[in-house]
């Protein structure tokens, strides 16, 4: 069981970092990239000394052991945890992820939709606010670049701010949607950018996609926007967020979309739903947990990721939005993430800690949402 105790973070070189929970039998669990570990004696002294800013030569030498046996922690013995500019912790050394919801609108109603977006939301960015964030990002980096919402689809602006993320020769530009307004003219307009699309499925057939829509007909649209998508040559991925209303079916959808759209496995992504937004009814004892195939390599340099609502605020994730970085339409991206230098670090919290890994599914986004604590 995931500890209840306040961890504390530890920075470790390559912008990566560990989570410490001190524990009252003299061990302490570490815990990041989807590994855990239990050290305890002349080891867990050594890494308090590290903690306390107090560790000597030989502590040192013992917390180089512990990265030879256990590679995730490589660096450990080089590890602080006095964060004074977390703009490290969340871009590493480059942003490599941007999502941009260009409006929360949506035609359809999602039960767990962790933004709450609905036929009813009326929030878009403009074309020129959307221009504005990629020149900046793309200033900052070269990150992937996703189109999202609400449904993107739904903004008249879509196909120009595709067009213009092209020019910018980003490392790759999705557009995420539930596919129905996917017309051929569309696909057509779309097709000189090749974004790749990605569409939300949630079952395979219609009653269960449906009743989590809360739109009749939709899984019928979606899946034929998938169809027509992939016959018109584009890269397409389907995304499948996990609940207990579509847990029985999830054994049948990567076969199922193999039969239907030649889709390959590797091309289905799986993700547990978030308790965010209406996603909230969801408890902690009723979500579906993934467990990472792989850990991230130690040597590779992490990259981070930020997330531009339709309404102008900056988050650290899409899923994260209890953590407001800022607002484009008060200061620009650039301007907002300069101003992390000057943000300092929360304060260790238990009831944080378990509002963070009850809620974000990604042991990045834990420790990010975390070190940067409740607003």
């Amino acid at each position: 069981m995931p500890s209840s105790q306040a961890p504390v973070v530890i920075y470790l070189p390559q912008y990566r970092s560990v989570l410490a929970f001190q524990q009252g039998d003299g061990q302490i669990k570490l815990q990041g990239e989807g590994n855990k570990a239990h050290i305890s004696g002349i080891f867990a002294q050594s890494l308090s000394n590290l903690m306390a800013g107090s560790a000597t030569p030989k502590d040192l030498q013992r917390l180089q052991i512990l990265e030879k046996q256990h590679a995730w922690l490589k660096g450990i013995s080089r590890g602080y945890t006095d964060e004074e500019q977390l703009h490290t912790l969340l871009l590493g050394e480059s942003l490599g992820m941007l999502f941009i919801e260009v409006t929360d609108q949506c035609n359809e109603r999602c039960i767990h939709c962790y933004a709450s977006s609905s036929p009813d939301c009326n929030s878009f960015l403009t074309l020129s606010e959307i221009k504005h964030v990629l020149d900046d990002a793309r200033e900052m980096s070269k990150p992937f670049v996703q189109f999202t919402g609400g449904d993107p689809l739904i903004h008249k602006a879509l196909v120009p701010a595709v067009a213009y993320a092209s020019q910018l020769n980003f490392q790759g530009i999705e557009i995420y949607t539930n596919g129905l307004l996917l017309s051929d003219a569309l696909l057509t307009q779309l097709k000189p950018y090749q974004p790749r699309i990605s569409f939300s499925i949630y079952a395979d057939n219609a009653e269960i996609h449906d009743a989590i829509t809360q739109l009749p007909g939709s899984w019928k649209k979606t899946l034929a926007a998938m169809q027509r998508a992939k016959q018109a040559g584009f890269d397409i991925r389907a995304g499948v967020a996990l609940m207990p209303e579509n847990i029985s079916c999830v054994d049948r959808i990567i076969p199922f979309l193999q039969h239907e759209i030649a889709l390959p496995a590797e091309h289905v992504r799986f993700d547990p739903v978030k308790q965010t937004g209406r996603g909230q009814f969801m408890t902690e004892a009723s979500q579906i947990l993934i467990e990472p195939s792989h850990a991230p390599n130690a040597d590779h340099l992490r990259r981070g990721k930020l997330c531009v609502s339709a309404n102008g605020n900056i988050y650290p994730c899409i899923f994260s939005r209890k953590n407001l970085l800022g607002n484009i339409r008060t200061k620009s991206l650039k301007e907002n993430i300069q101003a992390l230098k000057h943000r300092s670090g929360a304060q260790p919290s238990a009831k944080h800690w378990k509002y963070c890994r009850t809620s974000l599914s990604c042991g990045d986004c834990q420790i990010i949402a975390y070190a940067l604590g409740e607003e």
